[in-house]
């Protein structure tokens, strides 16, 4: 039985392998301690996999579905996950693109290293054209967990890669382990990740629907529905992919690419029949099928868009005889306002791209519009369907692997187990006895491009004979030639930079004539650059830089060689350190004359292949180097052009010729210092002002010294300065003009100086003349300081600073109480500096000091009065104040009333003081009452006592309290013993006295006060009678003066509160009467 399949495969058909590939850098999987240390803070872990090392070239994508990570220790309290970053060959210097993340997962509790695996539930595609990637393990923290988060990553003992780190608050950007602050170059992470790969421009059984160029995904101008709703699709022909009309195909996976997807985000594949005539035509009666419904993780810009492969539980089978689908994405509507899905796409693309809302508030609403009817034409959304097509009848099919830029191709069948025998014929005669072939996986070199009808005879293990036809396109990437480096010099000196790399011709170069040819150029950070490229380009990266070609056919643009040339950029020659000349002259005319060759052969440095050549100002070449006279007075502008002969690359500058007047030194003083001892060397010389007074008004100068032999001393000159020269030593002073280095000289002179010889002159000591002050004898201080010395200036202070006058005059008085210090200060007249110092006392003594009182009292009574002074005095004189003296010994008998003086002398420190002191005797007579004025029963009542004698005297009426007043008034009635006394003591006198008085108001209640009423004073009246009346002339009681007073009580019955009335009588002729209140 025989039967036949042809399969016509035209545009984008590709092999999909389904064999695992790991990548990994690990040798063995024996895990061991890594020696990283803990970190309680967010980390992340690193490898770097270049993707052709495991056999994953830049047509192909690769899917990543899980990773593994080896863990050492671990609390449960971090999750890790997986991020996959796109990077080039600058890395870490560049920055990595993020391709996708996920796989997040709480780790356990881990004591001993193990394999954690970490599985993607989305899986992460890495694009075709991306040649490495960095695989981060990141940690972040469960902040919710109270157990620590520190998390030890493992290792191998051996690795064929570097282990990267970043993370712990610390480094915040990749750094190799072996560039931590404590290296670990052993390091050795363990770190994979599996997948699978498939070629995108490969033929075989398995087929892509695609009318997108390329993995090169883009972002879109399409909108995205708050809350999910829209569908994206595009419709596919399926003859045009080789799928016959006799034909089932079964599509087992979706790929679509997002450039963000919002949080809570669910999609789904759907396929729908349809016909020439949508989407007019379509219902929902035409699903195919669907795949089940996937979450896209969230992320967002910048990160560059992602594609997502759909992995169908159930494959989804479009029956024979079907000639067009429809294959959506939908963006399921979800509660809220996330689940946005903003869908990306290519450049290129073939077909219109429909979209259609589920949402009310989006736009087309429940119709399939395309982006064109929409306004955006150029949105090309990046949706495939990838399955295998397949005549149910026959049980083989013809599966083609190659690379798209190859000739060389590989064949096999489906089934292979069933094959008893198989003969091929590639269809391509110019090969010869290559053209056949009998082995089960053949391969087959093809010899041009070209269309080409595989076919191969199977005899089946059934007893059938079947026929499989295939038509193959095989068209070679355009050969890319070789395109030489482009030079050229740099804009500025040791940048590496030059934009004027001249491209004109390289475009022509790289197409050389032929059509349909598609050119794209990137700069060495990857950039891409205009095609064709500018007629002059600048660098960007310093010195050299690689331009990478890629060449491809217009409609096979994923399909493409390379090639690749330099901009070189030559460097300038070195001007960088050419200064200004500068000639002293004779600072007269402006003009000078200089020497260039030296500073030509410094710029050549010995090199052949630089050219220096020098410019006047006035555009004329200097070509006598040795003897150039400045055409321009005092400074010129020389332009100086250096040229590299083996580059071509030239640069110039200018410098001036300056020419410079001298400095002015001006002459200094003579510097003289003072000798102290005679040896014509001194210590003193004062060299504080040299260097203001040699510049005068210049800046912009520098001063230095040099000694009589030339040698250089230390400026500015030390203060104080040493002279090493006895006696005079003259120094050469340098005022240099350091932007010209002219300079102009002047000498100091240094000569010594002899130093005073002084004496300490002797304490001066002198008597009190009033409060510490005193006049001292000063003539011979400076006979005793200088002796007969001559040519010295003499200057004294007080201990304030206060100059005082030189000479001191012969009589000084001190002007700081009883002791002062003066300064002496002797200078020689030719050098204030050259002095000597010393000091002397002023002491002043206290005169002796006399204790007697102003006033001596005696009385009449009193014969003399004895008194006594200070018997450690050394002389004493009494004297009366008729002159006579009483006494001259320490004490006296003082006899007569009248003024006495005490004169006394003391020695002290070789000189005797004297003080004096007068003073009075005063004789008192006895005091003597002559009469005591009385003023009783008055509002007043008060006592005057009337004396005689000539004494100080004080008074008191209850001989208790004495005043000197002899009055007292408001006094209560009574009894007083009126008194005065001498208060010097010379006697007393008193008298009785009866004030009459009685009180205003009787309170009986018992409580000790005003419990009576009497009068006052009546004790000393026994002839005294008082009557007490009512207010009506009752009486009521009859008082004597013996008794105690009326108590209110009238025949025992107490009376109430009123005023009473009363008469008295005292029985020596005097009689009142009165009233008081009862109270109660």
């Amino acid at each position: 039985m025989l039967k036949k399949a042809t399969l016509l495969l035209l545009i984008i058909s590709f092999h999909h392998l389904n064999a695992q590939i790991k990548l990994t850098n690990n040798i063995g999987e024996t895990l061991i301690e890594t020696g990283m240390p803990g970190c309680v803070e967010d980390e992340s872990w690193s490898k770097v996999f270049k993707l052709s090392d495991f056999g994953i070239t830049t047509s192909e994508q690769f899917i990543i579905h899980s990773g593994q990570v080896g863990i050492s220790k671990s609390d449960n309290a971090a999750y890790v996950g997986i991020n996959i970053f796109n990077i080039d060959s600058d890395f870490p210097n560049s920055k990595p693109v993020l391709l996708g993340s996920g796989g997040y997962m709480l780790l356990p509790q881990i004591d001993t290293p193990q394999i954690i695996e970490i599985k993607l539930s989305t899986p992460i595609v890495v694009p075709a054209n991306v040649e490495r990637i960095l695989v981060e393990v990141v940690k972040q923290v469960d902040f919710y967990n109270p157990n620590s988060a520190e998390v030890i990553i493992a290792g191998t003992k051996e690795d064929t890669d570097i282990s990267w780190y970043k993370g712990c608050r610390k480094y915040y950007t990749h750094i190799s382990t072996t560039d931590l602050d404590i290296p670990i170059p052993d390091a050795n992470f363990y770190i994979n990740i599996t997948g699978n790969k498939f070629n995108i421009s490969n033929a075989g059984a398995t087929t892509i629907l695609s009318h997108n160029y390329c993995d090169n995904i883009i972002k879109t101008q399409q909108y995205a529905c708050s809350g999910g709703g829209l569908k994206f699709a595009r419709t596919f022909v399926l003859k045009d992919f080789g799928v016959s009309a006799n034909e089932e195909f079964v599509i087992d996976r979706g790929q679509v690419a997002f450039s963000s997807v919002g949080q809570d985000t669910k999609i789904q594949f759907n396929i729908y029949k349809i016909d020439p005539n949508f989407p007019n035509s379509l219902s929902d009666a035409d699903l195919i099928g669907s795949s089940q419904i996937v979450d896209i993780p969230y992320f967002s810009t910048p990160v560059i868009p992602r594609i997502f492969n759909v992995d169908f539980e159930t494959p989804v089978v479009v029956p024979e005889n079907i000639e067009m689908i429809l294959v959506e994405v939908y963006n399921l509507p979800r509660p809220g306002y996330s689940s946005l899905a903003f869908i990306a796409g290519t450049e290129q693309s073939r077909g219109l791209s429909w979209v259609k809302s589920e949402a009310g508030g989006c736009t087309p609403f429940r119709e399939y519009k395309s982006t064109e009817q929409m306004g955006s034409p150029a949105i090309n959304y990046y949706i495939k369907a990838i399955g295998t097509s397949r005549d149910v009848s026959i049980p083989f099919s013809m599966d083609i692997t190659n690379n798209c830029s190859d000739f060389f191709k590989g064949f096999s069948v489906t089934n292979p187990s069933e094959v008893v025998s198989i003969s091929w014929n590639f269809g391509d005669p110019l090969s010869g006895v290559e053209n056949f072939s009998s082995a089960l996986n053949p391969k087959h070199d093809f010899s041009s491009n070209g269309a080409y009808t595989i076919s191969a005879n199977i005899t089946s293990t059934d007893g059938n004979v079947y026929t499989l036809d295939e038509t193959i396109d095989v068209l070679e990437a355009p050969f890319a030639y070789q395109i030489d480096d482009v030079y050229a010099c740099e804009d500025n000196f040791a940048t590496g930079i030059s934009s004027t790399f001249d491209t004109s011709t390289i475009h022509n170069l790289i197409v050389n004539g032929r059509a349909n040819i598609l050119v794209h150029y990137f700069d060495g950070n990857g950039k891409e650059l205009p095609s064709p490229l500018p007629n002059s380009i600048s660098n960007t990266i310093p010195f050299s830089e690689i331009i990478t070609i890629q060449l491809s056919y217009e409609d096979r643009p994923c399909c493409y060689s390379e090639t690749s040339f330099n901009l070189k950029t030559n460097p300038l020659p070195n001007l960088s350190a050419v200064q200004d000349l500068v000639n002293c002259g004779n600072g007269t005319d402006g003009y000078a004359t200089f020497n260039l060759t030296q500073l030509k052969n410094d710029l050549q440095v010995n090199s052949s292949y630089l050219d220096v050549k020098f410019y006047h100002e006035d555009g004329n070449e200097i070509t006598n180097l040795d003897a150039v006279m400045n055409v321009v007075e005092n400074e010129e502008a020389i332009t100086v052009k250096v040229l590299n002969l083996d580059t071509n690359c030239d640069i110039e500058t200018t410098f001036k010729l300056i020419v410079s007047s001298l400095p002015i030194a001006n002459t200094l003083n003579d510097l003289i210092g003072c000798d102290d001892n005679n040896d014509g060397i001194s210590a003193y010389f004062d060299t504080s002002t040299i260097e203001t007074s040699a510049l005068g008004n210049q800046t912009g100068m520098e001063v230095s010294y040099f000694d009589s032999k030339g040698n250089q001393l230390s400026s500015p000159l030390p203060n104080p300065y040493t002279n090493t020269i006895a006696n005079k030593e003259t120094i050469t002073v340098r005022v240099t003009n350091t932007q010209t280095s002219c300079y102009a000289e002047t000498n100091l002179n240094l000569i010594t100086s002899t130093k005073p010889k002084i004496n300490k002159p002797t304490t001066l000591y002198t008597c009190d003349e009033g409060n510490g002050i005193g006049s001292f004898d000063t003539s011979t201080i400076e006979n005793q300081l200088i002796g007969n010395q001559t040519g010295l200036l003499i200057f004294y202070v007080d201990e304030n600073g206060n100059q005082l006058p030189s000479p001191l005059p012969s009589t000084y008085k001190n002007t700081t109480s009883w002791s002062q210090t003066i300064k002496v200060k002797v200078e020689n007249k030719l050098n204030s500096l050259c002095y000597s110092e010393t000091s002397f006392d002023l002491i002043v003594n206290e005169l002796p000091k006399i204790n007697l009182e102003k006033e001596y009292f005696l009385c009449d009574l009193e014969p003399s009065l004895y008194i006594t002074e200070n018997s450690n005095f050394d002389s004493w004189k009494w004297t009366f104040d008729d002159g006579s003296v009483i006494s001259n010994s320490f004490d006296a008998n003082l006899i007569k009333a009248g003024t006495y003086q005490l004169q006394v002398t003391k020695i002290n420190n070789g000189i005797s003081c004297e003080n004096s002191f007068s003073f009075k005797l005063v004789r008192s007579m006895l005091p003597t009452i002559n009469e005591v004025k009385i003023n009783d029963i008055s509002d007043d009542n008060y006592i005057e006592i009337i004396t005689s004698g000539d004494g100080d005297f004080e008074y008191t009426i209850d001989g208790v309290n004495f005043q000197d007043n002899n009055n007292f008034h408001h006094l209560s009635g009574g009894v007083y013993n009126a008194q005065v006394r001498d208060k010097n003591g010379c006697g007393t006198d008193n008298k009785e006295v009866v004030l009459v008085d009685y009180p205003k108001f009787l309170t009986p209640n018992n409580d000790g006060y005003n419990d009576y009423w009497h009068i006052k004073g009546v004790n000393k009246f026994p002839n005294a009678k008082i009557f007490i009346f009512d207010r009506f002339g009752k009486q009521l009681k009859e008082l004597t003066s013996k008794d105690l007073g009326w108590n209110g009580l009238y025949k025992g019955q107490p009376l109430p509160s009123s005023d009473y009335w009363f008469t008295a009588n005292l029985g020596d002729g005097r009689s009142f009467k009165g009233h008081f209140s009862l109270k109660r």
